[in-house]
């Protein structure tokens, strides 16, 4: 998807390492697989909500009480 692009660094005007783009692609088959939007957003919000959540898990951030 995104990783496969030959312009995906230049997709949305950022540059992008070829590790975060991986995730994106994940991220984005994840969403077309589920029948969600795939906009950079949702992206954004999947890829920051994955994060808060392993910091929460490793405990070095807490959760929500």
């Amino acid at each position: 998807m995104a990783y496969d692009h030959p312009d995906a660094p230049k997709q949305f005007g950022i540059r992008l390492s070829e590790e975060t783009m991986e995730l994106v692609s994940a991220i984005q088959e994840f969403r077309q697989r589920t029948n969600q939007p795939i906009t950079l957003a949702s992206i954004v919000e999947d890829a920051i909500q994955c994060h808060y959540n392993r910091l929460v898990k490793e405990g070095a951030i807490y959760g929500e009480k």
